[in-house]
């Protein structure tokens, strides 16, 4: 990296604090006393929090061992792994050991205290599936110098930065990217049967099993469902290593019960895929034109999917995919075609700027190189876009309001 790069990212908005009032007395000159009191425990209050949010940043003292891990729940999700291998070869441009760990085989706890046994781990990224249940092992990580940058999870406790994605949005953004296709392919003389009501039966394929999931499925489910335009005829579950062949017999059992349905919603592109392969071969058994079915996943960094989604834009009749909804920037140009030409991932797919983002909060924090800076403590929240093949637009950014608060719950709203 001989180019500077700092990455100055704002935060997701203002953070605000509300202190609560006092309770009034029966005396006006007690209220006064009390409201004096109230007034000065809140100002003590206040530069105490001060003082500690001054101490968080400042206290922690990095380790200077050259050894980075990436904590994620399986390594099974090209789509995931590619943040980690982009990660990793920033990281190791500054002379770092890029290590992946697959949680799957044992528990974020488990590999954060290794990490701290190891005595040579200097920077931790988790792509956490449960932040509270890892908070006290990250204050001892952080206490070993060590610094902990998260992925797509917002901790309520400080640790050197993170980079979360509005998943409800996508599945939000997915839904109605099908309710355009719908009517763009209907108005050009698509056959697309409708229910007894005039509706579309549409299926969704979810995932529920991290609070991620959970809020992306929500959103996928109650956008639906609020729809005029569809029938929620099918709601199941694939995810990790055997998505492809899990959302393939879903989509099997979908059309055994529901054959009137075109419109799919996919958790991410594996599970797109395998749809994909499965309505491929029901169209070609029943005489139908692939132009009049729709997948749609909410996840699009997938170099195969992108492959596909091409195809579409070229001849609707070439496959099923339709558009999608995905989340982060373009990469920087010349680090992916540095990563590319170093034949770095195993996945095959390019270069990811929230691989590059996330190694900016650890190069930054650890203050090992002048090129990247990171204040101590702030978060980056991904762009979020949704687009099908007539030209369907949405974005989200940093800074809009969320329209999808109401699907951000703890458990399934519609499961």
């Amino acid at each position: 990296m001989k180019a500077k790069r700092i990455l100055a990212l704002a935060l997701a908005g203002a953070m605000v604090f509300s202190l609560a009032a006092c309770g009034s007395s029966s005396s006006s000159s007690d209220t006064t006393e009390d409201t004096e009191e109230s007034a000065a425990a809140e100002t003590t209050e206040e530069a105490d929090d001060t003082e500690e949010a001054e101490a968080t940043s400042s206290d922690f003292v990095w380790n200077e061992q050259y050894e980075v891990w990436c904590i994620l729940p399986t390594t099974g999700v090209p789509g995931l792994l590619i943040h980690a291998d982009s990660l990793g070869y920033v990281m190791e441009q500054y002379g770092f050991n890029y290590v992946v760990k697959d949680a799957s085989t044992s528990s974020e706890l488990q590999l954060i205290e290794d990490a701290i046994a190891a005595g040579n781990v200097g920077a931790l990224m988790i792509a956490s599936q449960d932040t509270v249940a890892i908070e006290d092992a990250c204050a001892d990580a952080e206490a070993a110098g060590i610094a902990v940058a998260m992925l797509g999870a917002e901790p309520d406790y400080t640790i050197a930065g993170y980079i979360a994605t509005a998943y409800s949005i996508t599945g939000m953004a997915a839904v109605q990217a099908a309710e355009d296709w719908v009517t763009n392919r209907i108005a050009e003389g698509g056959d697309i049967p409708t229910l007894d009501d005039g509706t579309y039966a549409i299926a969704l394929d979810t995932y529920y099993g991290i609070k991620d999931g959970v809020y992306r499925s929500n959103a996928m489910y109650g956008t639906a469902e609020e729809s005029e335009m569809f029938t929620v005829v099918s709601s199941t579950q694939s995810y990790g290593d055997a998505a492809q062949t899990d959302a393939y017999n879903n989509a099997s059992s979908v059309l055994g019960a529901n054959p009137d349905c075109r419109v799919f919603i996919a958790y991410e592109p594996d599970e797109a895929m395998g749809i994909a392969q499965y309505i491929e071969t029901y169209a070609a058994d029943n005489g139908l034109d692939l132009a009049d079915f729709c997948v749609i996943p909410c996840y699009s960094v997938d170099d195969t999917f992108l492959a596909l989604y091409d195809d579409a834009l070229a001849d609707a009749s070439s496959t099923v995919i339709k558009g999608y909804a995905t989340y982060g920037a373009e990469p920087d140009a010349d680090l992916a075609a540095e990563f590319e030409a170093a034949g770095y991932t195993n996945t095959g797919m390019t270069f990811s700027e929230t691989g590059n983002r996330l190694a900016s909060i650890l190069l930054g924090v650890t203050g090992c190189t002048d090129d990247y800076t990171w204040t101590y403590g702030d978060a980056f929240y991904d762009d979020i876009s949704a687009t099908n093949i007539y030209d369907y637009s949405y974005s989200w950014v940093q800074g809009d309001d969320n329209p999808c608060t109401e699907y951000e719950t703890e458990s399934a709203m519609y499961e």
